[in-house]
């Protein structure tokens, strides 16, 4: 944990040491030429820039009519060369990519356009390399493997492979002519983060914190050339980059009191008065070790690239409200990559040809092997005996003669259970998703003609298990539900019929598979040199199990990119076309089946047995697939190895959107659908973003790049992902009951987002120095106000019409100093330790209130409950639930050979 002495004085550390920087450089600056001192050195002479695939600095355009990147994409180039010079210590490429111009983010990873970080396409060298589960990152690529990475946030053509957010493709270092050793190492330490507030009136047995202890990584990379084969040349890269991180865990178990004997706890109604029992604690190692291995051949117009990279992991996860032997579970396992890609070069063809297998494997298993035999009791007492935790028990037990508050429970258990004896549901996940892509390109005069496929067929295998082969249930001392897992014949048992034989089993299997395939045709006419004007369709096909069917999804797209002066430095554009969601394996817990289980709940009335089918929710009849329609326009302008300026504007519409829906409120009856068909709210997303970017390098010293978003998104619908939820993936609480007011300002809509990235570079003597900055500032989230009510939560007044949070602004700092091959540097996050609150408690009130239609802040000092009564408002109500991560420090070596 950090010290706090150099938490204290952090900032005055950073800033001290900017201004040695400038001092030490500016001893050796040329009296007569301040210009030096702030990095405006005179510039060399310029020599030429080739813009033909528009990745140079002052490029705003390829050039290249066969380029395959759209000529009107809202795009980012993000080398490696670049982030690494930025604080980012031993980052991956999942942590920067909201680095791109456009591109907000929350808790599910980068987000674009009003989307969530879950509606991304996430590939490497074209590949697909994004969860089958959730749709998110899964292939995690270390910054040291990467040449570049391209984000793009809109602008597709129709060879674009997307979903309804943004994409982000990784392209990996290469073999040179020449061997070459990149190595790097890390060390940091983390400060304990900011504690949640308890709510007046509230108890729990048990609180947990958790806190980012020491963190140590490295990465070695090796490219070079290998010796030649079948007339051409041949490259090699490998690499490999462990990080391990120290998680502290600490549990504090407290009871009531009750000193006074009026038979109500301390401090009721306000903060609860505790008596501690016991403290525990327990440090973990989480791991994540990529990998990466390639090689590359090239002959003539032929060049062919064999890669396989991944990463394995560990982590381990804690329950707060259990013993310390029920409470964890390590999630071990790994994903990975293997592409194999041709392309084919010529002056009038590009042509590419790949396959690639990613494959992800997770298993879970007891932290606590004693928990692992067992198994798991949740309870909703504190039993009288525990032999995972016997002195919470003894401290806990309402007996006389030893009960020192007779008229209260000591440790009761007001929501949900208290878990004890083994670690409860374990979960194995297997997936594959073999993909076949073509890509043809050919130019006859003015036009280009490009046709393409590809083809994806994804299965998700999840089996599960109770330690112990069954998890038991008890609401009192006396009564016990066991689940379990069965097959084949399990008749229901009511109180006083005859027993039946039931096939129970240890473990059951669920098998998800969709497929997704896609066909293009596009054509790029340029009338006049440096005029492009390109139209296509895309048709994609998207299944889900056997019941969710999407064949016939046409995607018009089309635009135009004007080059004005026809050398890559100046781009005007404006495009416009439709996109599909891209639905993940694991939306078929909703769609396809779920875990078949039966409960024997025994009492002293009896014994009964209920048993669930695993059956998922149906399809709703005419059921059409979420579809979005995008327009944007722009323009970039680019000076040669000096600077980049792009102004550009985006507004997405999304209809259709996929949710479970009730169908018939008498029966609960609900099914999967697109809200709104049956007269209620339609679900709707309306997006619009202004987006800016100023990078330049005034000189080889001195690096500046600035951008500025302003996203607005309203609508009734938030995706697979809601802060509140988290990963819903199409079955959240909206659309249950009562979807009044659900309409209004979402999650999503990021407000205002604006950046400063510095990178400025000195000498003094033989010892290189710089010192680089990244600085953020962005509106906190949209708040609603909800209740919890005998219809579910429904909104109370219009959705996110209840302010904003506070801004997030943080500052990460590094310094930096290189002697010779040698680089030192010291990577400062989140410098000024600021702990602005990221998310909150947004539930009101319960009981059986009703929303206010169109109402306000103002109008909640009346609200009723059924009985004309004033609610009760909740003790918790906008109480925070997540803080930004506190300061850490990343000591850093760099040593190339």
């Amino acid at each position: 944990m950090l010290p706090s002495g150099v938490r204290r004085c952090s900032a005055l550390l950073v800033s001290l040491a900017g201004v040695l920087l400038a001092l030490g450089h500016a001893s050796v600056a040329r009296a007569d030429d301040p210009r030096e001192l702030f990095g405006f050195d005179k510039q060399p002479a310029s020599e030429p820039i080739d813009c033909a695939d528009g990745k140079s600095l002052g490029c705003a355009s390829a050039t290249d009519p066969l380029d395959p990147v759209s000529p009107y994409a809202l795009r980012t180039w993000l080398p490696a060369s670049y982030l690494l010079k930025l604080p980012v210590a031993d980052g991956r490429h999942d942590g920067v990519a909201h680095y791109g111009v456009g591109a907000s983010r929350d808790e599910a990873g980068p987000a674009f356009g009003g989307a969530t970080g879950l509606e991304n396409r996430w590939t490497i060298e074209g590949a697909p390399a994004d969860s089958m589960r959730t749709g998110g990152v899964e292939t995690r690529v270390p910054l040291t493997f990467m040449a570049r990475m391209l984000v793009t946030a809109g602008g597709f053509a129709a060879r674009d492979r997307t979903s309804t957010g943004g994409t982000i493709d990784v392209e990996l270092v290469r073999g040179g002519a020449s061997h070459a050793i990149e190595a790097h190492a890390w060390t940091g330490v983390t400060a304990e983060g900011r504690r949640r507030p308890v709510a007046d009136a509230s108890y729990f047995v048990k609180r947990l914190t958790v806190d980012a202890g020491h963190d140590a990584s490295a990465s070695v990379v090796a490219t070079g050339p290998l010796p030649a084969v079948l007339g051409g040349t041949a490259w090699y890269a490998a690499g490999v980059a462990p990080a391990f991180q120290a998680v502290d865990f600490a549990w504090r178990a407290a009871r009531l009191v009750d000193r006074d004997g009026d038979g109500l706890p301390d401090g009721f109604p306000g903060q609860i008065e505790l008596e501690p029992v016991s403290t525990s604690a327990e440090q973990t190692i989480d791991y994540l070790v990529p990998v990466m291995a390639r090689v590359g051949w090239e002959r003539g117009a032929h060049a062919i690239d064999l890669t396989l990279i991944g990463h394995a992991n560990r982590e381990t996860f804690m329950l707060s409200q259990a013993t310390l032997q029920a409470a964890g579970i390590d999630r071990t396992g790994y994903a990975g990559d293997g592409i194999a890609t041709w392309r084919g070069s010529w002056k009038a063809v590009r042509a590419r040809a790949q396959f690639a297998w990613h494959r992800s494997v997770r298993r879970d298993s007891a932290h606590d092997p004693a928990a692992a035999g067992q198994p798991q009791l949740l309870s909703a007492y504190i039993p009288a005996s525990l032999d995972d935790e016997p002195a919470l028990a003894q401290a806990c037990s309402d007996a006389p003669p030893d009960d020192p508050y007779a008229l209260i429970p000591n440790c009761p258990v007001p929501f949900g259970y208290f878990a004890s004896g083994g670690a409860g549901q374990l979960s194995d996940l297997v997936a594959d998703r073999p993909t076949m892509t073509a890509d043809l390109a050919h130019r006859f005069g003015r036009h280009v003609a490009r046709i393409g496929g590809t083809f994806e067929d994804a299965r998700l295998v999840t089996t599960s298990r109770f330690t112990g082969d069954q998890q038991i249930r008890s609401l009192f001392p006396g009564h016990v539900d066991r689940t379990r897992f069965f097959a084949g014949s399990c008749p229901d048992i009511a109180i006083g019929d005859p027993e039946t034989p039931c096939e129970y089993r240890p473990t059951h299997q669920l098998l998800y598979r969709t497929r997704h395939t896609a066909a293009y045709l596009e054509d790029t006419f340029e009338p006049v040199p440096g005029l492009r004007v390109n139209g296509g369709v895309r048709w994609e096909l998207m299944w889900v199990g056997t019941r969710l069917h999407f064949s016939d999804e046409l995607a018009p797209r089309l635009g135009f990119a004007w080059d004005v002066r026809n050398n890559g430095r100046i781009r005007l554009w404006a495009s416009m076309g439709r996109s599909f969601l891209m639905i993940p394996a694991g939306t078929g817990h909703t769609v396809i089946n779920r875990h078949r289980t039966v409960r024997d709940v025994e009492t002293d009335f009896g014994h009964t047995r209920t048993t669930s089918s695993g059956a998922a929710y149906g399809v709703a009849p005419g059921i059409q697939p979420a579809a979005q329609d995008e327009v944007t326009g722009g323009i970039e302008l680019g000076v040669a190895k000096l600077a980049r300026i792009v102004v550009w504007a985006q507004g997405r519409m999304l209809r259709r959107g996929l949710e479970t829906v009730i169908q018939n409120p008498e029966t609960f009856e609900a099914s999967f659908d697109n809200p709104g068909r049956n007269g209620d709210l339609p679900a709707r997303r309306d997006a619009s973003v202004i987006a800016a970017e100023l990078m330049m390098a005034p000189s080889p010293k001195l690096t500046v790049r600035a951008s500025y978003l302003h996203n607005r998104t309203v609508g009734s619908w938030t995706g697979p992902f809601d802060p509140r939820q988290g990963a819903t993936l199409y079955n959240s609480t909206d659309w249950d009951f009562n979807s009044t007011n659900q309409h209004g300002l979402l999650p999503s809509s990021a407000g205002h987002r604006a950046f400063v990235e510095l990178e400025r570079r000195g000498r003094v003597g033989s010892i290189e120095l710089a010192v680089a900055t990244r600085l953020t500032a962005s509106s906190g989230r949209p708040r609603s106000v909800l209740a919890d009510t005998d219809e579910g939560l429904v909104y109370l007044i219009p959705r996110g019409t209840a302010g904003r949070g506070p801004v997030i602004s943080q500052a990460n700092v590094r310094l930096a100093a290189r002697w010779q091959r040698t680089d030192l540097t010291l990577d400062v996050f989140n410098a000024f330790d600021r702990t602005a609150i990221t998310n909150l408690d947004e539930i009101y009130a319960g009981q059986s209130v009703r929303p206010i239609a169109g109402g306000t802040t103002r109008d909640l000092v009346w609200l009723k409950t059924a009985d004309r009564a004033p609610p009760r408002r909740r003790s918790a109500y906008r109480l925070p639930t997540a803080f930004q991560s506190p300061i850490s420090v990343v000591l850093g070596l760099h040593q190339a050979f």
